[in-house]
């Protein structure tokens, strides 16, 4: 009867990640002490994998955490049997072998909204007596499927290319690439070549995974905090968690667009509540607090805790290209939406609002993105651009439907450049973290960053003659480990 007790009072909550990027979760509820269900909705959903270009899906990643007095949030494994769930039409559910969530999808070959559909998954383990509180959190994916692409432009800077003239490289499998000089092989001759052969298990972009369609947002981050302990915030934060009301967590001056503050100070081992709040002159967490940018001064070891509590992991710098590219013919220094002409998104309107975007024309063959020296200074809205009328230049997409990889803020990637980044695997982060806060997946890259880099450019990057930051194929900070907070450091992840 206690047993039954808790469970029957189990405190359901809805987080804001939940509103993130128009993923809308509702109506959670309790079943009984193994199953939950809600409702999803999102927008400008699609199934095109076997009905035209790109021929891929969109999705959305669904992972359940639970809270226990005394502790701190735990990640909740759902069962990795489709049979055991269920889900309304037009949805589709798919399992993954680990347990750590699914992803909802499109199953009718079909592209628009999804209404409010139900949701009934279940939970590999029955909840414990002691449990007070559960979430369900959703993050919005595309799918890269199976294919060759051309790693490489023969023009950016520092491009990876074919061992015999730096040329475009076919990546026709996920087998060990070789160093050489031969037309299959990878070069080693520029600025920051490979470490060395690229090992058989380092995701080269070739096999299929799914990638987030944006940036981690202010919301989602916001979310991440308030799971984690105070030990775990300390780390995860610029600002002591015990700071006062109101105090900035990432940025320790010009916040550079970024809301996230303590909206309750930390007291012993009572973790701090954070909120966005980047209008301060009225309540937080109100419509424009920016809770949909994207969420800058993130450096290495804050985007892999974030992508291990999702039970995501972080992209190798091929699988950037890939996701970028596409299998589409490289063009000399194209950016993320196939081509090398580019309108900075300067001018603001609906300013911190969950339909935040630009005003700027964009002419024909021009890609539109947060960059330069002159325009907004900071992070804009994932998917700022994106309307009804939104085309692939003029929402700035890679070939995937990713928003953002050129521009907005740097994504930090995998690299080549050294052991450390050839030795990472591709392992799937388990939805847990250290106690002091760090991501526990032992082959990807350390508390150090080594192992880690830049790719895609930010909101202050410039493009000028001899280096376009921006660009699919520019590595010019690949090898600039992300150790600090920058105010254009942000990332997403894959699995």
């Amino acid at each position: 009867m206690k047993i039954l007790l808790h469970i029957l009072t189990l405190l359901l909550v809805l987080p804001l990640a939940a509103l993130a990027n128009n993923v809308r979760i509702t109506n959670l509820q309790l079943v009984d002490y193994q199953t939950i269900q809600f409702d999803i909705a999102w927008d400008n959903a699609w199934d095109l994998d076997s009905v035209a270009e790109p021929y891929n899906h969109d999705a959305v990643w669904v992972f359940v955490k639970v809270h226990y007095p005394a502790h701190t949030w735990g990640h909740a494994d759902v069962s990795s049997q489709v049979i055991d769930h269920t889900i309304g039409q037009p949805l589709a559910i798919e399992a993954v072998a680990d347990g750590k969530g699914v992803f909802i999808r499109r199953g009718d070959a079909q592209a628009g909204n999804v209404s409010t559909t139900t949701v009934t998954l279940k939970l590999q383990n029955p909840l414990p007596a002691d449990a007070c509180a559960i979430k369900v959190l959703g993050v919005e994916m595309v799918y890269v499927p199976e294919s060759p692409f051309a790693l490489g432009d023969s023009t950016s800077f520092d491009a990876l290319g074919r061992g015999n003239d730096r040329g475009p490289l076919l990546i026709t499998s996920e087998n060990e690439l070789i160093i050489g000089t031969g037309p299959t092989q990878l070069s080693n001759t520029n600025e920051e070549p490979p470490a060395g052969n690229i090992p058989a298990a380092f995701p080269k972009g070739y096999g299929g995974f799914y990638c987030m369609k944006y940036e981690i947002s202010q919301e989602q981050y916001v979310d991440f905090l308030n799971c984690l302990s105070v030990a775990q915030q300390t780390t995860r934060t610029a600002a002591a968690p015990m700071a006062a009301v109101g105090t900035l967590a990432l940025a320790n001056f010009n916040a550079n667009r970024n809301g996230i503050r303590i909206g309750k100070s930390a007291n012993g081992f009572t973790p701090a509540v954070y909120i966005c709040d980047a209008n301060t002159t009225n309540p937080p967490n109100s419509t424009d607090d920016g809770q949909a940018r994207a969420c800058n001064f993130l450096n290495w070891n804050d985007v892999a805790a974030w992508l291990d509590w999702a039970a995501l992991r972080p992209m190798t710098e091929l699988e950037f290209e890939k996701a970028a590219r596409g299998p589409a013919p490289p063009v000399a220094g194209e950016f993320a939406w196939g081509t090398p002409l580019i309108v900075d998104a300067n001018t603001l309107a609906h300013d911190g609002l969950d339909n935040e975007t630009v005003t700027d024309a964009v002419s024909t063959g021009y890609g539109l993105a947060s960059h330069g020296y002159a325009g907004v200074q900071g992070a804009l809205r994932c998917g700022f651009a994106g309307n009804d009328t939104s085309t692939r230049l003029t929402i700035g997409a890679g070939y995937y439907g990713a928003l953002e990889l050129s521009g907005n803020l740097w994504e930090l990637v995998i690299t080549t450049t050294n052991t450390t980044g050839l030795n990472y695997n591709g392992a799937t982060g388990d939805g847990n973290l250290t106690t002091d806060g760090n991501a526990n997946t032992n082959t990807w890259p350390a508390t150090d960053a080594l192992g880690a880099g830049h790719r895609g450019g930010g909101w202050n990057s410039g493009i000028l003659p001899d280096f376009r930051d921006l660009a699919v194929s520019d590595r010019f900070y690949i090898g600039l480990v992300p150790t600090g907070r920058r105010n254009t450091g942000g990332g997403r992840g894959v699995r």
